[in-house]
């Protein structure tokens, strides 16, 4: 049976014993000491007397403080008649915690509190509390439930629960829902249950493999450098047809629309994008414009060309402005040919002077050799098309919303929801009321395609707040924003409670004010976007036929008395699939490496330009260290000018090695001089032969596509000549009846001309030229005879 065990008091109430109270340091040298006792004593003189020893013990480093002798002069009372004992020592002690000991003779003093802990350093400041903590005694080793770590859902937690209250509270048998204990108990499983899927999504979401959430495969993919393809809106060229006598420009952000394969609408917007201020001029003069020839043999316009003659318009073209080509099948059951092309020189307006019966002036114009006309055009069924505008898929959307922490009811202004971010600031999340938001694939295609969105700061004079692919990319606490795949739910506005509702919608998150700023409370936007986007708008040629008269641009739009597109629109893709994701994101970091060690990384890296064929490359010691030189063959020319090749330089600087350095330089080139003789069919002309060899063994291109054998890019480094290959492209030329014999020379090698052997073979460093330019005849020559024939 427990008896309560207060000493203290105890010995208060007693006469015959006395105990150490505590221990005073009273210098600051740490020498004397002060010894409280607890209780008042009429015999104080017997205490002293009884008392035979004093040690000090418990260091670590001065394991024991020496003690001088004592006096009756070291004992007095306090104001309480309670006996002190000055006592002074040696030495002071270190930081350890000491013990100081009495003995006395006979007991006077109780075992319990015959002995004391104190410290030297008791009169250091310090800030630590001096209380000491109480003792924590441990659970027995049963007393811990049996847990099951299988519990996973509500019915689980309950019964685990339910085991629990029965082992620790065998009293309690009431199992009734109604009953109170059974109710909390299932709102805590139910509550279990939520958290343990809340669990379990964030493992999920966590790994490639098992994530399902757009916004966490894009953020898993991007640790690995890989960005995930969204969808992108489809571009085209339209066509409008203006009333006769209009004259005026068509805007950018004019509706357009068409309609897909399962009736609804594909909305199409006038205008290279969202941030396109351009005005499109238009005439009715344009709407279709006629070919003029000058005489009848020249009624076709062969592949290849890049001007043509037209009946003058009214008004002039100009440079830069896009023209559509179309010529009518013959056939009616055909489609038209057509072909788009940039002007880039206008004549000036002529007249026939051998007929003019026909009272026309015509003018000439010209395009880019890149918009080349690919096939034979008829001119006399053919039509050239101005008022040509560009246009991009989706429609055009504004809202505004307030960034505010106070959830009172919304007046009219839609707010953004507001979540504690990292270090407990505020972080603003803003969903658009509309999706899918449209991006747009950018000219360089190795940039990744920009969104089409727009967003100014209306409570600070329209400031804009620039789009970031990743907040990373803020590095300083200034405006920021960028566009997360998933949607907000508001549960209770009252509050400002939301959840994310899926990934079927497009939210504008700003910075957390280390990456990207925080708005300021109270702070009003205006958001201007686009919606659209993915391959239903890569709508056939003359699908878009159809304006929106309403809006701002009503007036135009009355103008327009046709629309259409003549090619087909492109550009349009689906977002990228989540199990492609989950193949490629793993292999992006592989699949293009940024170091090079062998020499064929460093042809691999060079190859990365658009403007390299190929590329070879070399290692030279060059004295101290490995030099890396790197010779690149450009793409259809001989030519390397200095800012490619320092273009080039910069380049292998990213991937070299540490410890080696990089050099770019021109080719080599194997430079041959060739002697052909053939022979011609009897019924062919050699001079027709013989124009048709040098034909097809030149350096340039023909209309039909093709190149001839010595075109700069059929030739690369350490790829040699071979006289097999050569045969068989003269003896495919028509009116060839065979190869009589072959010779050549090399320059700089071989003086005089020599049969050609099966190969002529070239370093690994060098190319063969045979560039057969009488201004250069360092370059090779090419020189053709003919026997044979009439």
């Amino acid at each position: 049976m427990s008896t309560e065990r207060d000493r203290r008091a105890a010995l208060a109430r007693q006469e015959a014993l006395n105990g150490i109270d505590f221990v005073e340091v009273r210098d600051d040298a740490e020498r004397l000491l002060r010894v409280h006792f607890m209780r008042p004593r009429p015999d104080n003189a017997a205490l002293a007397a009884a008392l035979t020893a004093a040690t000090i013990t418990g260091g670590e480093i001065i394991t024991t403080v020496v003690v001088e002798p004592w006096t009756a002069a070291s004992w007095s009372v306090d104001g309480d008649g309670r006996p002190m004992l000055d006592l002074v020592v040696a030495a002071p002690g270190d930081f350890s915690t000491y013990t100081l000991t009495l003995a006395t003779t006979p007991r006077r003093l109780d075992p319990v509190f015959d002995h004391v802990a104190f410290s030297f350093k008791a009169r250091c400041r310090s800030t630590i509390d001096c209380e000491a903590v109480a003792p924590v005694c441990p659970l027995a080793a049963d007393a811990a439930p049996p847990i099951d770590y299988l519990a996973k859902d509500f019915q689980s937690f309950r019964k685990a629960l339910s085991d629990f209250s029965r082992l620790r509270y065998p009293a309690w048998q009431e199992r009734s829902e109604a009953d109170l204990g059974v109710m909390f108990m299932e709102a805590l499983a139910s509550l279990a249950d939520d958290l343990s899927y809340q669990q379990d999504r964030i493992a999920a979401e966590a790994w490639l493999d098992t994530a399902t959430q757009r916004r966490s495969l894009v953020r898993l993919a991007r640790l690995v450098d890989y960005e995930p393809r969204v969808a992108t809106a489809a571009r085209v060229w339209v066509h409008f047809t203006v009333a006769d006598g209009w004259t005026g420009v068509i805007p950018a952000g004019l509706g357009l629309s068409a309609l897909a394969p399962d009736g609804t609408p594909v909305d199409f917007e006038t205008g290279t994008g969202l941030a396109d201020p351009e005005t499109y001029p238009a005439a009715a003069t344009w709407n279709a414009m006629t070919p003029y020839w000058w005489d009848d043999d020249q009624q076709c316009l062969p592949p290849g060309v890049t001007s043509m003659w037209l009946v003058a318009p009214a008004i002039a073209l100009a440079p830069g402005r896009r023209l559509s080509i179309e010529t009518r099948p013959e056939l009616a059951g055909d489609r038209p040919l057509r072909q788009i092309v940039e002007l880039v020189a206008v004549a000036a307006p002529t007249a026939d002077p051998l007929f003019p019966e026909l009272g026309a002036r015509v003018v000439e114009i010209t395009w880019r050799a890149e918009d080349a006309l690919t096939v034979e055009r008829d001119l006399e069924r053919t039509t050239v098309a101005g008022n040509l505008v560009p246009a991009t898929q989706g429609r055009r959307h504004t809202e505004r919303f307030m960034t505010t922490r106070d959830w009172a009811p919304s007046r009219g202004v839609q707010r953004a929801i507001v979540r504690t971010g990292a270090n407990r600031t505020r972080q603003f999340l803003y969903t658009l009321a509309r999706s899918p938001l449209a991006w747009l694939a950018q000219d360089d295609p190795a940039e990744a395609p920009r969104p089409e969105l727009h967003l100014t700061e209306l409570s600070a004079g329209g400031r804009g707040w620039p789009w970031r692919r990743r907040l990373l990319e803020a590095t300083s606490p200034r405006e920021a924003i960028t566009v997360e795949p998933m949607r907000y739910r508001t549960i209770d506005a009252g509050v400002g409670v939301a959840e994310i509702d899926g990934d079927d919608g497009d939210t504008i998150r700003f910075g957390d004010g280390v990456f990207g700023a925080i708005p300021g409370d109270g702070a009003v936007f205006e958001v201007t976007y686009r919606t659209g986007g993915g391959t239903r708008g890569n709508v056939a040629a003359d699908a878009i036929e159809r304006v929106d008269h309403a809006g701002a641009f009503a007036g135009t739009a009355a103008a327009v008395v046709a629309v259409g597109n003549p090619l087909p629109a492109e550009g349009g893709a689906d977002q990228e699939p989540a199990d492609r994701v989950r193949e490629m994101a793993p292999q992006a970091f592989r699949a293009r490496q940024f170091r090079a060690v062998r020499a064929e990384d460093y042809q691999d890296a060079a190859r990365t330009l658009p403007w390299v064929q190929r590329a070879g490359t070399s290692f030279r010691y060059t004295g101290s260290w490995l030099s890396v030189f790197t010779a690149a063959d450009p793409q259809a020319s001989e030519a390397l000018p200095v800012e490619r090749m320092v273009e080039l330089t910069r380049l292998l600087d990213r991937y070299r090695l540490a410890g080696y350095e990089s050099f770019a330089l021109a080719p080599r080139y194997a430079s041959l001089d060739l002697d052909v003789t053939v022979c011609a069919r009897p019924d062919a002309f050699r001079g027709d032969v013989k124009r048709a060899v040098q034909a097809a063994l030149d350096t340039g291109g023909h209309p039909d596509g093709s190149r001839g054998f010595f075109h700069p890019d059929r030739f690369t480094f350490g790829v040699a000549l071979e006289r097999s290959g050569l045969e068989a492209v003269i003896q495919e030329v028509p009116g060839v009846d065979g190869v009589v014999e072959v010779n050549y020379r090399r320059r700089g090698h071989t003086r005089d001309y020599i049969a050609m052997p099966d190969f002529v073979p070239v370093a690994r460093d060098e190319i063969v030229r045979v560039d057969n330019d009488p201004s250069r005849p360092e370059r090779g020559s090419l020189r053709v005879a003919v026997v044979g024939g009439k």
